[in-house]
């Protein structure tokens, strides 16, 4: 007797491979890998933040002042090198951004001080749609952490140098005048007050003189 055996036919096998293929991107799709490191980075830099935020509370509650760094970045802003001891016992080596390997920015207040009350811990993210992200004025794709003392306006000058006020104020063609006003200036320096951080008009007048503090 002679049996019939069936097979599957090419088309039959094309079929199949191309449903597995259709799907396998689909998951792949939803998935996102880049996506998925990126926020794989995002997380890391909210742990690291917290532990230094740990640290730092730690180390003022024994010396009634958080740590002096007397290195800065490329701003002119006070930082640190990575991997630095600057808070050991408390935290025996400073982490550093997990994609670029630069350390955290690090504002302290008051500035240039040697014993700061109040602090800031900055870090870039790249997640679209962390709701932390852009909360802070003048500091897009920025998150912080502070001291219970430092308040939000000390906290956007500490990752944009830019303050917060109704009116913005520079030197131009030698005299102290408005600039513009919430939103952030297009030149520096700039200043909250209408006599330019000076004491008086006529000071901020010969203040801006100086071709050196003209807003640019």
């Amino acid at each position: 007797m002679t049996k019939n055996y069936k097979g599957y036919t090419l088309v039959e096998i094309l079929i199949v491979v191309t449903v597995l293929v259709i799907l396998g991107l689909s998951v792949l799709i939803s998935v996102n890998p880049a996506a998925q490191i990126f926020k794989g980075y995002d997380s890391r830099r909210k742990s690291d933040l917290q532990k230094i935020k740990t640290a730092m509370e730690s180390y003022y509650a024994d010396h009634d002042c958080y740590p002096a760094l007397p290195l800065r970045d490329a701003q002119d802003r006070p930082s640190y090198v990575c991997g630095s001891d600057v808070l050991d016992p408390y935290l025996p080596s400073m982490p550093c951004d997990p994609n670029t390997d630069t350390p955290y920015t690090i504002y302290l207040s008051p500035p240039n001080t040697t014993c700061p009350q109040k602090y800031a811990v900055y870090a870039e993210i790249y997640s679209f749609f962390d709701k932390d992200g852009n909360s802070i004025p003048y500091c897009p794709k920025t998150i912080a952490i502070s001291s219970p003392g430092l308040s939000f306006e000390e906290l956007s000058v500490g990752c944009s140098n830019v303050e917060i006020c109704a009116n913005h104020y520079g030197c131009r063609n030698g005299a102290c005048q408005w600039i513009s006003g919430y939103e952030a200036p297009a030149c520096t320096p700039n200043y909250c007050t209408s006599t330019c951080g000076q004491d008086s008009l006529e000071s901020a007048n010969a203040y801006c003189q100086n071709a050196n503090n003209a807003c640019q």
